[in-house]
């Protein structure tokens, strides 16, 4: 099978490995090709000849330090008409879908976190760039901001079916877009945009704000951004009952809300399924860079296990949550042995309907865990299982129950399987 040529569509950058010297050379190529400019997976290919073939020394070459990476700045005289643009905006919006290689770029920008003119919103995968708490986030008003903004600036994303591809009847019609990607082909690719500029984000937002500094010397109150703090205010409070209900089965916007209110600020929640993953969506505002992990775009249900596996590795100091719905969670559930086999204390909540809503209907399910609330051991983790909202308070404020030193812990939630988020039907998206 030609594994390359298979590979070389979805990746950036795919090639086989033809002779055994020069493994650590194409293995440093891989990590800067995957790493600099627009991040995104490679492939290596290493036939078993020339991975178990032994070579001299003295005959390979060994690659030192990687170079830094580069962080063009955008073109001064695009910069200037990005900022006019901005400034004749009745209505300014800031969407902003950050790929996670961007979201560290960001970290340190003033110019995204002290916007006082645009009202903030994020792609599914770029959430945690600005804390949902921030003043002009409207998490609750995304559709109406989409709908409405005619001036957009769209900062390292790509213009696709998630986002409707910027066009109507998703966007204005006399929408102006200004695109910001350090990859130049993704400038414009499914429209028209006004404004394309190329470079880092971290440093084209920082040209812009030091721009801004001049054009809006004093914060700006717009009446669309109280429309649309009202707006989502009143979104919010449609949830309010259900966020608060103490009825059974538990609802999932009552899991939700427990989750969030009992995470740590800076915790890594990563959420997976299909009714769970949607009402978490709309319930659980991240906080912090780098904090929300959901899947993709491609419908890999069944990763948030080894999502949190994976963050916990590489952030062991963080609280990380895994809210996970029953069926998703049956795909990796195995995974929890690698949880207690290498004493790595994730959390991990399922959110146990019973069934896959995710296929329209309900089809039925049956995920086997304990149904006692005492500590039992389950591949070595600790396991409760909750079926009345009022025990919630309780199964917190237990820490035995939860995540001992090295010991990862389940908690098996029993959710009302009459549920239905809302959330775009799939024959709403449009391929061009």
């Amino acid at each position: 099978m030609d594994q390359v040529s298979i590979f070389k569509p979805v990746t950036k950058w795919a090639e086989r490995v033809t002779d055994t010297r020069r493994i650590p050379e194409l293995i440093s190529k891989a990590i800067r090709m995957a790493t600099q400019g627009q991040q995104g997976p490679v492939y290596l290919d290493l036939p078993g000849d020339i991975l178990y073939n032994q070579v001299e020394l003295d005959g390979v070459h060994f690659p030192r330090n990687l170079p830094k990476q580069p962080r063009p700045s955008g073109d001064p005289e695009l910069i200037e008409e990005a900022l006019a643009l901005l400034n004749q905006a009745k209505r300014a919006p800031h969407p902003d879908r950050q790929r996670h290689s961007v979201v560290r770029c960001l970290r340190r920008t003033p110019g995204l976190r002290r916007t006082d003119r645009h009202s903030l919103l994020h792609h599914p995968q770029g959430r945690g760039v600005i804390p949902e708490d921030h003043p002009l986030s409207f998490l609750g008003a995304r559709s109406k901001a989409f709908k409405e903004a005619d001036v957009v600036l769209v900062v390292g994303t790509r213009l696709n079916f998630v986002v409707g591809f910027g066009l109507p009847p998703r966007w204005a019609e006399d929408a102006k877009i200004i695109q910001v990607d350090i990859h130049r082909e993704e400038v414009g690719r499914n429209r028209t945009i006004d404004v394309g500029i190329v470079g880092d984000a971290r440093r084209v937002l920082e040209q812009l704000t030091a721009a801004a500094r001049t054009a809006f010397p004093r914060p700006i109150d717009l009446p669309w951004i109280d429309a649309l703090r009202q707006s989502s205010r009143q979104n919010e409070e449609k949830a309010e009952a259900l966020l608060n209900t103490d009825a059974m089965p538990i609802h999932p916007l009552r899991l939700c809300k427990e989750v969030r209110d009992f995470m740590d600020r800076d915790a890594i929640l990563v959420v997976d399924g299909h009714e769970i993953l949607n009402y978490a969506r709309q319930s659980i505002p991240p906080t912090r860079q780098a904090t929300a992990s959901m899947p993709g775009a491609n419908g890999c249900m069944g990763v948030a296990i080894p999502y949190g596996l994976g963050a916990k590795m590489a952030k062991p100091e963080k609280q990380v949550i895994v809210l996970s719905g029953d069926g998703s969670f049956g795909m990796n559930g195995m995974e929890m042995d690698t949880a207690v086999w290498h004493h790595i204390p994730i959390l991990v909540v399922v959110s146990n309907n019973g069934g896959w809503a995710a296929m329209g209907g309900m089809a039925a399910v049956t995920l086997v865990l304990p149904a006692t609330t005492n500590s039992p051991r389950y591949w070595g983790a600790t396991v409760s299982t909750l079926r009345n909202p009022m025990r919630f308070a309780r199964l917190w404020s237990a820490p035995t129950l939860l995540c001992r030193p090295g010991t990862p812990a389940v908690v098996n939630v029993i959710t009302d399987p009459r549920a239905r988020s809302q959330t775009v039907r799939f024959s709403a998206y449009r391929a061009i």
